[in-house]
């Protein structure tokens, strides 16, 4: 392309363009040029606009880690929804099912880390010292938890002691 060419498709954008715009853009430009080249702040303006143009530079690399750490933890949530529809959806491995026993163990009973629990293949064993009725309601919370295939309760049940009369 010639520069004849491409002044005369300079010239066409800007007949397509619409003249407000310009007029506008021409405003701003006078503005800021005028705001910049002033005699008595000008030299300080110019300061704190080259100070804050440095700033946004040296924070880019800040914007951008942030940036790359959402992008990937998106992406792995991304991962993670595609593999759990791949999955079948009774198998749990045995790591993420102690996780969601111990999460279920914590929220039902005052003493939780009274009981220990051991999981192979889906098959829970109990061990510890509760009261009767925290046992009941323990059982009945880690039997609804999806991919548990049995509960083997080895957990002794402790009498409430009875406090003195005063």
């Amino acid at each position: 392309m010639t520069r004849e060419e491409i002044r005369a498709a300079r010239r066409e954008r800007l007949s397509r363009a619409n003249p407000a715009l310009l007029f506008f853009a021409g405003v701003a430009i006078g503005t800021g040029m005028a705001y910049l080249l002033d005699r008595q702040q000008g030299n300080r303006r110019r300061a704190v606009a080259r100070d804050k143009a440095w700033s946004a530079v040296r924070h880019s690399g800040t914007l951008a880690g942030k940036t790359l750490r959402h992008l990937r933890n998106r992406l792995q949530g991304v991962a993670s929804g595609i593999a759990h529809t791949i999955t079948e959806p009774g198998v749990v491995s045995d790591r993420k099912l102690s996780d969601r026993i111990r999460s279920t163990i914590g929220r039902t009973i005052p003493s939780p880390h009274s009981v220990d629990i051991a999981v192979h293949d889906g098959r829970v064993t109990l061990r510890g010292v509760l009261k009767p009725h925290e046992t009941g309601c323990l059982l009945e919370a880690i039997e609804k938890i999806p991919g548990v295939r049995s509960v083997d309760n080895q957990v002794l049940d402790t009498a409430p002691t009875q406090s003195p009369v005063q």
